[in-house]
């Protein structure tokens, strides 16, 4: 079986619905900025630490890899159109993290694992190659963006790649958790989560047999009394 066949482009509305909303959260959040609620600032060269990466990383373990990059690029013209810069970098961020996601979801494979082993794998990798991705990013975007020398854009580069990490973090840790939260047939109704189509089918099926075992159950009308 290919990768495409085990991970499918879902078409249906039910997939499409979850994803417009949190796309929206995303969309939401980057045009309204409020500083202490929506970010936070670090004083670090402009790099500030805030939660659009979460919806990102709910969509991308709720609804396969494909619908999260294309949240990413949402994001992306969201904020280009009023910080063309600014946009460049945070998409290069959040691609990063969900590289790595992916590169984790490889190295598991088709292995069955828990909860707990998915989501550190996800945090090594998603760390990983935020952290060193973002320090080459900056390093050969900075001076030709701003006034940097390269020198310079390299020092910056270093003392941003924490960060990278900590914004990393509270992405991944915070969209498994939020994930987490949501009851296992509530998020297959919905359509969230590996296998989530196939339970939601298995629901919808189960309802279909209980409502024809219910309507065999029924009395039928007497057709001596009509």
């Amino acid at each position: 079986m290919t990768w495409s066949e085990r991970h499918p482009i879902r078409k249906d509305s039910k997939s499409i619905s979850p994803l417009a909303v949190f796309t929206a959260i995303i969309v939401a959040s980057q045009v309204v900025p409020i500083a202490g609620v929506t970010y936070v600032k670090t004083g670090v060269s402009g790099m500030n630490l805030d939660w659009t990466g979460i919806p990102i990383v709910i969509i991308f373990d709720g609804l396969g890899i494909v619908y999260s990059f294309v949240s990413v690029i949402v994001m992306w013209m969201t904020i280009g159109y009023r910080n063309f810069t600014g946009a460049i970098f945070k998409t290069s961020a959040e691609t990063f993290m969900l590289l790595g996601m992916v590169a984790g979801k490889l190295l598991m494979g088709r292995q069955t694992t828990d909860r707990i082993t998915k989501l550190a794998v996800c945090l090594l990798a998603g760390c990983s190659f935020r952290a060193f991705g973002m320090f080459f990013t900056n390093a050969a975007l900075l001076p030709l963006f701003y006034p940097y020398t390269p020198q310079a854009a390299y020092a910056i580069s270093t003392l941003i790649v924490p960060w990278n990490i900590v914004q990393a973090i509270i992405n991944i840790a915070g969209g498994f958790a939020l994930l987490n939260l949501i009851p296992s047939k509530l998020a297959a109704e919905a359509g969230l989560g590996e296998g989530a189509d196939a339970r939601s089918t298995g629901l919808l099926e189960l309802s279909s047999e209980e409502s024809s075992e219910k309507g065999l159950r029924e009395p039928t009308s007497d057709p001596k009394k009509e």
